[in-house]
């Protein structure tokens, strides 16, 4: 079974690449597609690193759900960001760039989005833990898909009301 790289609510380029190595596992049915993900960007040989990286910034992204922040993440993602350089652009704005592999540029997006605002929207489904880009205006959304998480989610709370009366 492929990827279901199609769920609703992409992230926007370039912030999608890092949600797309979140994505690489389905935890909910223990599928790990880390192989094609590195596959596809030319990276045979880097599971290991890329799982770690993976995991680190998904606990990360769980911090963006309210869940207390997870310290070896960071210390984690850190240790990977000393592989990517600070830069000046143009127009005076800081960023992070690299010139090396497919997991140093997720990093450096990844970077670039806590500097430029958008990380905070990428969040971790409360069902599924998939990852979703929060298009909410507020913020506030908590499900990969509404039609999906949303609804099983719904359905339970209804269920166990029903049960408790």
């Amino acid at each position: 079974m492929l990827p279901r790289y199609d769920l609703p609510n992409p992230a926007p380029p370039p912030l999608r690449e890092v949600q797309l190595l979140l994505n690489s596992v389905d935890l909910e049915h223990e599928r790990d597609w880390v192989d094609d993900w590195l596959a596809e960007r030319g990276l045979p040989g880097q599971a290991a690193r890329a799982r770690e990286l993976r995991e680190a910034l998904r606990r990360l992204v769980l911090a963006n759900n309210g869940i207390p922040l997870d310290h070896a993440a960071v210390a984690t993602v850190n240790a990977a960001a000393r592989r990517v350089a600070v830069h000046i652009s143009a127009d005076g704005s800081v960023g992070f760039a690299t010139d090396g592999d497919a997991l140093d540029q997720v990093v450096a997006i990844a970077l670039n989005a806590m500097l430029d605002g958008t990380w905070p929207r990428l969040k971790a489904c409360r069902n599924c833990r998939w990852s979703f880009y929060d298009k909410s205006p507020n913020r506030s959304g908590t499900w990969c898909s509404m039609q999906l998480c949303g609804n099983r989610r719904k359905t339970r709370a209804y269920r166990r009301r029903r049960a408790a009366r």
